[in-house]
């Protein structure tokens, strides 16, 4: 296999032969009406994730073969060329013409994405709208958590998604961090906020995230993340801290808990209950529009075409000029 080449450097018509981490992997399909028999695999690195289509014969049993050769979560050999579909960079393999198989030497370094900003300093900040809290109870819960070494190893590290907003190490800071800043800024426009509420629950919104998403050369949705979420882990987290700490309060507490199972806003989006509190729909909104920029800038970064309107399979249509 050839020296390593990275998502963000492949051009289209470029023949491909690299390792990628195989972020989901669909299964063995029909084309053409009998033509043949074809599957996907999401195949991702550090700089970013490209979509890669194994083209196979009539043969189901030979296509089937291949498809088995790779695992999800696993690294495979892409042998392959650079397409285009919908103003995106794709990997077509002709059987044939190339192939994908499990590979057998990688550098782990290669899959895993980072943020650009600087991570220490991100959880500076963090700190500094922890100490900022005047409620003593609530800034204790919040030191019991973001001042406990192990959990902040963990938390720096953490993706906020496998894939839509914020999918990479550290990801998980960053994305909390902006929902505070936007709580905390906003929080003046308006009377009768608890400013301390607001910021705790923006900053301890996605703690269950630490829980749902596991990363080894990818980031992928654990066995609890999917049968629970990061909702309900996030709000057990939270009472269980709190239940160390009476200086809180029971009221404080019930108010923390909604604003974490109310986060997502909608029932149909995994929202156990909807904002009743003027706190959790700030945190509600401000949580929806850090994630929907941070996909725009996705969008951006990943689109090759000029044009002024591009497609994304997960946001539709975006206007990018």
């Amino acid at each position: 296999m050839a020296q390593k080449t990275f998502v963000s450097e492949l051009k289209e018509g470029q023949l491909v032969d690299s390792a990628f981490s195989v972020k989901y992997k669909r299964g063995v399909a029909e084309y053409g009406n009998g033509k043949g028999w074809y599957f996907s695999i999401g195949a991702s690195d550090k700089t970013g994730e490209i979509e890669v289509t194994y083209w196979g014969g009539a043969s189901r049993e030979a296509v089937q073969k291949v498809h088995d050769s790779v695992k999800e979560g696993g690294v495979a050999r892409v042998q392959g060329i650079v397409g285009n579909w919908k103003d995106r960079k794709k990997i077509d393999i002709n059987e044939g013409k190339g192939t994908i198989s499990q590979a057998a030497f990688f550098n782990p370094e290669d899959f895993l994405p980072r943020g650009e900003k600087d991570v220490e300093e991100m959880y500076a900040k963090l700190l500094q709208l922890v100490d900022g809290i005047k409620d003593n109870g609530t800034r204790k819960l919040l030191n019991a958590f973001f001042r406990d070494e192990e959990f902040a190893e963990t938390f720096k590290r953490a993706p906020a998604a496998m894939q839509l907003h914020h999918a990479w190490l550290g990801g998980l800071l960053e994305h909390s961090l902006n929902v505070a800043t936007t709580c905390k800024t906003v929080a003046g426009n308006y009377d009768g906020i608890n400013e301390d509420l607001l910021v705790a629950g923006a900053l301890l919104h996605d703690v269950g995230k630490l829980h749902e998403y596991e990363v080894t050369t990818s980031i992928k949705v654990s066995e609890a993340g999917m049968l629970r979420g990061h909702v309900v882990m996030g709000e057990e987290m939270v009472r269980a801290k709190a239940g160390n700490l009476p200086e809180l309060g029971e009221t404080t507490l019930l108010k923390l808990s909604h604003i974490l199972l109310s986060h997502h806003g909608e029932g149909d989006k995994g929202a156990p209950k909807k904002p009743m509190i003027v706190e959790a729909a700030l945190v509600h909104y401000a949580d929806e529009m850090d994630a929907k920029a941070s996909q725009f800038a996705r969008i951006r970064k990943e689109t090759t075409s000029e044009d002024f309107r591009v497609y994304d399979k997960h946001w539709g249509e975006v206007y990018l000029k």
